[in-house]
């Protein structure tokens, strides 16, 4: 009897944990809107009352100008460089978000969101998630994971752009690389680095010294951590999709 009442039991906490994500999932596919500014490929950026917050995927982001507009307007992912975004009740929180045109890669979207974590003059890794939520309570911009349930982990991705390049290309999934021996063709000019790559003993941590590595150990342009507000994104690149968000007045 105690057995049959714990069995049903885990199959009602399964059910209602499966119901749970269920309802989260479907949140974080409904679009929602806060005050930033976009900032634009042709150099311009201008500021909004409302933009639609970035999801794994889209190609196209819903913006009011002013709030008080009848219609949202659709501004085209390809035509960003990035976003800065913050909730309307904590102003002096605001988040950076860059649109990575990526290759279309195995079941990955060609349209991400994310932030850069290490780069050189060689090229630049972006960091995406491919769900983030505003937080409420305090104004976080967060990213949001599944685990197991009905599907795959969600996985936090890992793309190269390099200057000159239209598409940025998938390196890393989940803290590892993919494919390993294919990634390590990205940097058959450097052969200490393809070597290392393929035969495994460079790492996905060790990123930052393989961009050095393949722009002759310059310094390094692009920051490691997420910018704030008050930084500029400085990249090394002259037609790319990827270039500067931040203050340039």
């Amino acid at each position: 009897m105690k057995r049959t009442f714990l069995l049903a039991l885990v199959v009602l906490l399964s059910g209602m944990m499966a119901k749970a994500q269920f309802f989260a999932s479907m949140n974080l596919m409904t679009p929602h809107y806060y005050p930033g500014e976009i900032y634009f490929a042709d150099g311009h950026h201008e500021a909004y009352d409302e933009i639609e917050l970035p999801r794994v995927g889209k190609s196209q982001l819903g913006v009011k100008k002013n709030k008080d507009d009848k219609k949202r307007i659709d501004i085209e992912a390809i035509d960003i460089v990035g976003i800065k975004i913050w909730h309307k009740d904590f102003p002096d929180k605001q988040h950076v978000l860059y649109y990575v045109h990526a290759r279309k890669s195995m079941m990955q979207s060609d349209h991400q969101w994310g932030n850069p974590i290490a780069g050189s003059a060689w090229g630049v890794v972006y960091q995406c998630e491919q769900y983030y939520q505003m937080n409420k309570k305090n104004g976080d911009l967060d990213f949001v994971k599944f685990v197991g349930g009905n599907g795959p982990d969600t996985p936090t991705l890992y793309y190269l752009k390099r200057p000159g390049k239209e598409e940025a290309e998938l390196i890393i999934i989940n803290e590892k690389w993919a494919m390993r021996k294919k990634i390590a063709e990205h940097f058959v000019e450097n052969e200490k680095i393809y070597e290392g790559i393929k035969s495994g003993k460079l790492k996905p941590s060790d990123i930052q010294y393989i961009l050095d590595e393949m722009a002759g150990s310059k310094p390094a342009e692009t920051p490691q951590a997420i910018p704030t507000a008050e930084e500029t994104i400085e990249v090394e690149t002259q037609d790319t999709q990827n270039g500067v968000v931040g203050d340039d007045e």
